[in-house]
């Protein structure tokens, strides 16, 4: 008589980044709401200037960039009415000294604020590994399994279901593992000089990968 093995398995793998993307923001606060977005705008422009003046789809060390939002509000205080505006800009590196000496260059600017870097792998990497952690997650799986059936005096004979977390629970079969990836990030300061001082050593890129699997065991 078959008896049935169930397993939950997951691993983990970090593997060095290749991309960073700097998340920064272009404000200024005043209270004449025309030179507040004057002041924006002159800055984002020379800001652009510097990134396009870099940009390359394919040898970078820009590979990427987006102005992805923008945002003005305002308020009341002892002086009057205060007006705000915020730009959002995202730029993605391939050379990350390039980028520290670049973020030195713009952070000179009083009005840009960086907020974090998210470090990454490029999009045919990240498949590549996806596919090799699904591998890996089921041959480990299968291991596990079969210690669960040799404490028992048994040897796995096949597989019944292989599953992404959770879908067993809901009695669904079939499928594959899933993969999933997490980033890393990094604040910074601000810089004065041309140079790179920042000489990042940035976190490597933490992806991992989990199924649900149930085995027979004779």
């Amino acid at each position: 008589m078959a008896t049935n093995i169930f397993v939950r398995e997951y691993i983990d793998h970090y593997e060095p980044p290749q991309r960073a993307t700097v998340h920064l923001s272009v404000k200024s606060t005043g209270l004449n709401r025309e030179h507040v977005h004057a002041q924006v705008s002159d800055v984002l422009s020379e800001v652009r200037a510097q990134i396009e003046s870099l940009h390359d789809k394919q040898e970078g060390p820009v590979t990427w960039f987006a102005v992805s939002g923008a945002s003005t509000w305002s308020w009341k205080n002892d002086d009057g009415v205060e007006f705000s505006e915020a730009v959002r800009v995202k730029v993605k590196f391939c050379d990350f000294s390039r980028m520290g000496a670049w973020m030195n260059s713009v952070l000179a600017l009083k009005e840009v604020s960086v907020w974090g870097i998210e470090w990454s792998v490029t999009e045919h990497r990240k498949k590549e590994l996806e596919t090799w952690l699904r591998q890996k997650v089921v041959r480990s799986a299968k291991d596990k399994a079969e210690q669960y059936a040799s404490a028992l005096g048994l040897h796995v004979s096949s597989v019944k279901t292989v599953a992404d977390k959770g879908l067993l629970e809901k009695n669904t079969a079939g499928g594959a593992s899933s993969a999933v990836i997490g980033r890393g990030r990094a604040g910074v300061g601000r810089g004065k000089e041309s140079s790179d001082t920042y000489q990042f050593t940035p976190e490597d890129v933490r992806m991992s990968a989990s199924i649900e699997a149930e085995f027979l065991a004779e």
